[in-house]
C-alpha cells in the first residue's frame, strides 16, 4: 500500500508532518481545519499500525475485530433507531468482507479458501438484508458467523508472538 519498502512509511509520515509545520510556521496565523488535522492524525496511526503489524495473520485478527465492532455497532444503531449511523456500520463492514474476500489466495488455499469466499458472500448478502429489513435476528447471525472465525484467527499465533516465546 505504501511501497515496497514497509520501512519507508514512518519516513512518509515525518515527511508529511514536517511539510506541514514549515507550510505553518511560513504563514503565521493559519489555522489547519479540524478535519484535515484529524485526517494527518489518523493516517500517522494507519502508518503506524501498519509498519507495526507486517504478519498477515495479525492484519487479518484486526480485520476480524473491525468486522465485528462494525456488526456490533450496527445492531446499536438499529435498537436506537438511527439509520445514518446503521448505514456507515453496515457499508464499513461490508468493505471488510470485500477486502477479506479479495486477499484470499485460491491457489495455496484451496477448499478453504473458497469455502470463506462463499461464507464472505453469504454475509455480504445478509448484512444488506438485514439493514434492509431492519432485522436484528440477521445481524446476530452474520455476527455469530463473524466471531466464530475470528477467535479461531485470535488462536493462531502471530510471527511476533512466536518470535517472543523463543
Amino acid at each position: 500500500m505504501y511501497g515496497t519498502n514497509s520501512d519507508e512509511v514512518p519516513n512518509k509520515v515525518e515527511r508529511i508532518s514536517s511539510d506541514w509545520l514549515d507550510t505553518k510556521t511560513r504563514y503565521q496565523g493559519f489555522k489547519m481545519p479540524a478535519l484535515r488535522r484529524r485526517g494527518i492524525s489518523e493516517y500517522k496511526s494507519v502508518a503506524m499500525t501498519s509498519t507495526e503489524t507486517r504478519d498477515p495473520h495479525e492484519l487479518v485478527k484486526l480485520l476480524f475485530i473491525g468486522l465485528t465492532d462494525r456488526i456490533a455497532m450496527a445492531r446499536a444503531a438499529l435498537a436506537k433507531g438511527d439509520r445514518e449511523a446503521r448505514a456507515i456500520a453496515v457499508t464499513k463492514a461490508q468493505k471488510i468482507l470485500f477486502g477479506l474476500s479479495d486477499s484470499l489466495d485460491f491457489k495455496a488455499g484451496g477448499e478453504l479458501a473458497l469455502n470463506l469466499e462463499a461464507l464472505y458472500e453469504y454475509c455480504l448478502r445478509r448484512l444488506t438484508t438485514a439493514h434492509a429489513r431492519e432485522d436484528d435476528d440477521i445481524f446476530a447471525e452474520v455476527m455469530d458467523l463473524m466471531v466464530s472465525i475470528r477467535d479461531a484467527w485470535k488462536e493462531i499465533p502471530t510471527t511476533n508472538e512466536l518470535a517472543r516465546v523463543q
